[in-house]
């Protein structure tokens, strides 16, 4: 199973498992990172497209952004929405986080953001995540 899928499943079936012996899980313990993916274009999107969306640590700068969930999903069109939980204690202090989205046909990159959209861990919720057309 590949590392990114675990990463995302297992705090996931974790808090489900959890949610099922407690009866409910506390809010305060959680953090819920949610919102939408769109573009400006209107077009259609080729058969096959392929929408990944990430929340990363970018705190550290000149290496590759920490991964701490991803979703990817098939997409025919836009807006997609995206929702991520993740255990409160999984975020560091004084770290910044950041949610990338980008759209793919194989190995042909068509979309991605260009801009940071930046977690706040207070009101992590209502994004709305801008990506760019690559190319021409």
């Amino acid at each position: 199973m590949k590392k990114w899928l675990l990463r995302a499943a297992l705090p996931m079936a974790a808090m489900v498992g959890a949610a099922g012996l407690v009866g409910c899980t506390s809010t305060e313990n959680n953090v819920e990172i949610n919102g939408s993916v769109w573009f400006r274009e209107r077009l259609a999107l080729p058969p096959e497209s392929v929408l990944t969306v990430q929340v990363q640590d970018v705190s550290r700068m000149d290496v590759a952004a920490e991964v701490l969930g991803e979703m990817t999903v098939s997409v025919q069109s836009v807006p997609k929405d995206f929702s991520f939980v993740f255990k409160r204690d999984q975020f560091k202090p004084g770290h910044t986080y950041a949610v990338g989205a980008r759209i793919r046909q194989g190995d042909k990159l068509l979309f991605i953001n260009t801009q940071s959209y930046t977690v706040d861990l207070n009101q992590p919720t209502g994004m709305s995540v801008m990506l760019e057309k690559v190319g021409r």
